[in-house]
C-alpha cells in the first residue's frame, strides 16, 4: 500500500508512531506482518490487532517489532482475516473519523472506521513463533 501525507499524519499522533518512525526511518506500511491477537472491549469500545512485523530499516538492516493497533470509538469493523497475514494498513481520514485499510493476502480486504487510532511497539526483536498458529480473538 501506498503511503501517503494523510497515512503518516495518523501515525504521528499515535503515542509510538514517532519512535517507530525513528527506528524503521518510515512509519510501517505493516505489509506482511503477521496478526498474532484481535481483542474487542465493548465496555472501552476498543478493538485491538497485535502484529509482528518486520522491514529493513534505514541502512538495510532487517528490524522487527511487535506493534499494537488499537481503535476507539468503533463506529464500523469488517475484517475478513482467513490467514495470518497483512500484506498492508492504510490510514485515511472522513472528517472526523479514521478509515483504516486492511489488505491482506487472501483479498478479504477489512476496514474500521473509528474515532480514534492508537499505536504503541510493544516489543523489539520478539521471539519468533510459527506464522500459521491460529488468531486468538477475544471479546469481552
Amino acid at each position: 500500500m501506498e503511503r501517503s501525507a494523510e497515512h503518516d499524519a495518523v501515525w504521528a499522533e499515535t503515542v509510538d508512531g514517532g519512535l517507530l518512525h525513528q527506528l524503521f526511518g518510515f512509519y510501517p506500511t505493516l505489509h506482511d506482518a503477521t496478526i498474532r491477537s484481535i481483542s474487542y472491549s465493548r465496555d472501552a469500545d476498543r478493538l485491538e490487532m497485535t502484529l509482528d512485523y518486520e522491514d529493513e530499516a534505514e541502512g538495510d538492516t532487517p528490524l522487527r517489532a511487535r506493534i499494537s493497533i488499537a481503535w476507539t470509538g468503533v463506529q464500523s469493523a469488517k475484517l475478513g482475516i482467513e490467514d495470518n497475514f497483512l500484506t498492508g494498513l492504510r490510514f485515511k481520514r472522513r472528517g472526523d473519523q479514521i478509515v483504516t485499510h486492511l489488505k491482506t493476502m487472501d483479498q478479504a480486504d477489512g476496514e474500521v472506521v473509528s474515532e480514534g487510532v492508537e499505536a504503541k511497539l510493544v516489543a523489539l526483536d520478539p521471539k519468533l513463533e510459527e506464522p500459521t498458529q491460529p488468531i486468538m480473538f477475544t471479546l469481552d
